[in-house]
């Protein structure tokens, strides 16, 4: 029997304009924020917040997205073009995991969603927390 214990919940997201709809089930793997030049501009923000699936595990429900190579040949991110909203991620040398916008996810409220990792800290802005610094409390 595995340690491990495999999240069969299924959640559901998608876009701003709900024609995207998608349900993903299993695990979360490596919640974190990234602020890799791409992302910041897709989030039109200082970062992004992502969570990897199981790949098997996802089912469009609504329309799919449209894919754009932000590193061709690497990468792939999947938006909605009547919207922009940003839904997904798929690297190329990997069809095990899909990354999914957390913020696509209808319900972030979960403990297993809070990201462990801040990817490309160096082009963070300055003024984001780094290690060492606390959480805000509270409202």
């Amino acid at each position: 029997m595995s340690d491990s214990v495999v999240d069969a919940r299924g959640r559901e997201g998608g876009c701003l304009c709900r024609k995207i709809r998608f349900a993903v089930t299993g695990e979360p793997d490596d919640p974190h924020i990234c602020a890799c030049p791409h992302c910041k501009k897709r989030a039109g923000g200082p970062f992004q917040w992502w969570v990897g699936f199981p790949l098997q595990g996802l089912k469009w429900t609504g329309d799919e997205p449209t894919w754009f190579d932000t590193y061709p040949g690497e990468t792939r991110r999947g938006f909605c073009p009547t919207c922009g909203s940003s839904i997904a991620a798929l690297d190329y040398d990997d069809n095990t995991i899909i990354g999914i916008n957390t913020t696509a996810l209808d319900d972030q409220d979960d403990p297993c969603l809070v990201p462990v990792n801040l990817n490309r800290l160096s082009d963070a802005a300055p003024w984001l927390a780094q290690p060492g610094t606390k959480h805000a409390t509270g409202d």
